[in-house]
């Protein structure tokens, strides 16, 4: 009887499994899905999320979980992560409107107006009619309204936005526009009321607070500052953020006493979560000194529940202080415990990190497969193995990799500022843009990622958009240098020289000796831009010969000088420096320059030349040694310092490329590339390297394998506006048969570079294979007048024989 049952158990388990192991990845990620569903009405949303997440291992672009999960986020009132999975829902499905609509105003809410734009016109144009629609589309026109400096149009929009908002009070674009132009009106009072009534009706939405924190720190009310923070503490009590805020508020006001005992309150070393004990002991080490952190991690390793994290803390620390070897010591004994740790990837990951700054790759890449073949969700784990990919052009692993982290914490600042440099890699500016800014919304207008995202709206010359991601972090850190420094650019970029010289007395007023070195240079660069050199030039004179004046200021005006050709001034300055500081070696370096500007190119030889004998790790003045020899025509002289530059750093990267130059001039094209391979080996985010290897391989070379290795590299410049770069691009894609794709590429790297036959050329290879005979004939005569006889390179020929051949063949009938 029992062994029956026995087999007919077993026969059900068998069969059982069998009908599981049937299930196909799509049925499995359904019934993920309905349990979510089912566990969004029950109100467990954390669940929900781990079940759609499961949904994304098996079918990453299943668009109802994605939505599910977009929302799901919006209900949680995480924006940054909603915004991250309507991402990608428009990824996959363009025309969503919904997503297209969530997206713009998340955007708008944010300040983030490149994407708002990009994504309001698209959510406007697929839904005109719709109410939301509508909104979005006066805040659009508001957005407009503020790059044309429309004064009267902002205005009657913001009038209309009064009068929507009273139909519309649930409307967060409307009430954004109002906070907005109040702020934009310095009715400031009027804007705290407005966030006010934003807060009574949404009184959990964290961003209105921080909006809020931010205006009561440009009225300067710091009492009011100081209760906000700490009733934001009390509201938020699962958010270290506004914990973390509070503290940096005391220790901005020099509250350095009232920051610790606060940290205390927080701080429980016996916590099962030691990440704020953590925080402590790093405060301690920064605002008090070394010895006291360490006495306070020792004494808690003996309550703490998590005491591998502590031990972990402790090697960081001495690994910081310089005890490097100790400190992978320990973390290695702490790995190899007779007991099995409780975080043993944790001990890897930060080993790793420690083996990386120390030189050792191969071993911090092995440690770190090892934690993903055990978790391969790791978020660290994945962060790193992306940052090498990205590193190596594998941009889809990367993503890839990125995705996991992101699905697992949304708002990883590094992991979203990774996804950025990954899609950048792969040409896709858009979406890399779109990460910037989800990093900036994360990191809550952090300066770091701030100045990132800034910086590359301000390259791209959209200042508004610039100003308003800086205008956001310095709400929350008034006084934060590089946050103004950028900001004085963005105006001075723009001519909006009233708020530029705003900016210089805001650096002023923090009084440090940067901000006033800073400050004294954007003085000096609006008084040129506003009332020309010679008044900037005398600024600068001014405060040169101050009794008080730094080395730095006289260093700014003497390259000043130089910059502006006014040589002999620079050269008389640069001696009573070296005078004064004899044993300077910038000083002697600026001098060697005066004397080059001046002409006097054998003396500035003879000065470079003793300095590299007396130290010859200066790799700096190897460089300009190299450039004054060669300027002398001392080409064999100019070599020679070459290779010894390079004895003594071979991998130094102006040398490699001097090398590279001489080897492409001699036509030694393999070598070259060698050296721009080296070049890019150690920073593949180099990209005049970047640009000069793929065009290198591209235009030289005829294999499938060096086309593939050329796109992988050139592809990032998609969306430049740098003609060099445009050239390389087009003429990769041309290359690969885009023709249609490269022709506005080289045209528009032609026209800005008429002197260079090699574009011309390439715009000519493309109009004759496009069967434009007129155009191709045209520009192979424009890159032959361009022509050197002694020119070896196989391209004149080329272009002689095709001109030719176009004109013998018969006219074409229309």
């Amino acid at each position: 009887m029992w062994p029956l049952l026995a087999r007919n158990f077993v026969l059900a388990i068998s069969l059982c499994l069998s009908l599981a192991a049937c299930d196909t990845a799509e049925e499995r990620a359904e019934k993920y899905l309905a349990s979510a569903l089912e566990l969004i009405d029950q109100g467990d949303l954390d669940r929900a999320a781990i079940e759609l997440r499961n949904v994304f291992e098996l079918m990453a672009n299943h668009v109802e979980a994605r939505e599910t999960m977009a929302q799901l986020m919006l209900d949680k009132n995480d924006k940054s992560a909603a915004y991250g999975h309507y991402l990608r829902l428009v990824e996959q499905v363009p025309d969503h409107v919904e997503g297209r609509t969530i997206l713009a105003e998340i955007a708008f809410e944010a300040r983030n107006w490149q994407e708002f734009v990009r994504h309001a016109a698209q959510a406007v144009a697929l839904a005109p009619d719709a109410p939301r629609s509508q909104i979005i589309d006066l805040a659009l026109r508001y957005q407009e309204a503020l790059e044309a400096r429309d004064g009267p149009a902002r205005d009657a929009l913001r009038d209309k936005a009064e009068r929507l908002a009273t139909d519309n009070p649930d409307s967060d674009v409307l009430q954004q526009v109002l906070f907005d132009a109040y702020m934009r009106d310095r009715k400031l009072d009027r804007a705290l009321g407005q966030l006010d009534r934003m807060i009574a009706s949404k009184p959990d939405n964290r961003t209105l607070y921080t909006q809020r924190l931010g205006l009561l720190n440009e009225l300067q009310d710091y009492a009011a500052v100081e209760d906000q923070l700490r009733n934001m503490v009390a509201l938020f009590a699962d958010d270290d953020g506004p914990k973390q805020d509070l503290i940096r508020f005391y220790v901005r006001r020099n509250q350095v006493n009232k920051a610790e005992a606060f940290f205390r309150e927080i701080a429980d070393p016996a916590a099962e979560d030691p990440a704020l004990f953590i925080g402590l002991v790093r405060f301690l080490r920064d605002m008090r000194d070394p010895e006291t952190a360490h006495a306070e991690l020792i004494a808690a390793l003996a309550v703490s529940p998590q005491p591998d994290k502590l031990k972990m803390l402790l090697a960081m620390l001495e690994f910081e202080a310089g005890a490097h070897d100790k400190a992978i010591a320990d973390l290695q004994a702490l790995l190899d415990q007779a007991t099995p740790s409780a975080q043993p990837n944790d001990i890897k990951i930060t080993l790793a990190q420690m083996m990386i700054q120390t030189g050792n790759v191969v071993d911090a890449k092995r440690l770190v497969d090892e934690v993903l073949e055990s978790d391969s969700r790791h978020v660290e784990g994945l962060k790193m193995r992306a940052t090498w990919l990205i590193g190596n052009d594998a941009t889809d692993a990367a993503i890839a990799d990125l995705r996991l982290a992101l699905d697992k914490a949304p708002n990883d600042v590094a992991a979203l500022t990774l996804m950025s440099e990954a899609y950048a890699r792969a040409g896709n500016r858009d979406l890399s843009w779109d990460f910037l800014a989800l990093a900036v919304d994360a990191s809550n207008n952090a300066p770091a990622p701030t100045l990132r995202y800034a910086r590359v709206l301000a390259a791209d010359e959209r200042y508004l958009a610039a100003e308003e991601v800086l205008i956001a972090a310095l709400r929350r850190d008034r006084s934060n240098a590089d946050l103004l420094v950028l900001l004085g650019e963005v105006y001075l970029a723009s001519e909006d020289y009233s708020r530029a010289d705003q900016v210089i007395k805001r650096l002023r007023s923090i009084g440090t000796e940067r901000t006033l070195v800073v400050a004294n240079a954007l003085q000096a660069r609006l008084l040129g831009s506003r009332e020309g050199l010679e008044q900037a030039l005398g600024f600068l004179e001014e405060l040169a010969t101050r009794e008080d004046s730094a080395l730095n200021t006289q260093m700014t005006l003497l390259r000043a000088r130089l910059s502006s050709d006014q040589t002999e001034k620079a050269l008389e300055q640069a001696k009573e420096l070296v005078a004064k500081h004899p044993e300077n070696p910038s000083l002697q370096f600026i001098l060697a320059t005066s004397h080059a500007a001046n002409g006097n190119l054998d003396v500035a030889e003879t000065l470079l030349s003793t300095l590299v004998q007396e130290d010859p790790n200066r790799m700096r003045v190897w460089s300009q040694l190299y450039r004054f020899q060669r300027l002398q025509q001392k080409d064999a002289k100019a070599s020679q310092t070459l290779r010894d530059g390079l004895a003594i750093d071979p991998d130094n990267r102006d040398l490699l490329w001097f090398q590279a130059a001489e080897f492409e001039a001699s036509g030694d094209i393999d070598s070259a590339i060698t050296n721009y391979e080296r070049i890019y080996e150690r920073n593949s985010g180099d990209l005049i390297a970047a640009n000069n290897l793929a065009s290198l391989l591209a235009t030289h070379k005829t294999d499938e394998d060096s086309f593939e290795r050329a796109w992988i590299v050139a592809r990032r410049f998609r969306d430049t506006n740098v003609p060099a770069m445009q050239d390389t691009y087009g003429w990769v894609a041309f290359r690969r048969g885009n023709l249609e794709e490269s022709l506005p590429y080289l045209e528009l790297a032609a026209s800005a570079l008429p002197s260079d036959p090699i574009v011309q050329f390439h715009l000519g290879q493309v109009y004759g294979a496009l069967d434009r005979r007129a155009d191709a004939i045209a520009q192979y005569q424009q890159m032959l007048e361009l022509a050197d006889d002694n020119d070896p390179r196989p391209q004149f020929k080329i272009a002689r024989d095709e001109a030719a051949r176009l004109e013998q063949l018969p006219a074409l009938s229309d």
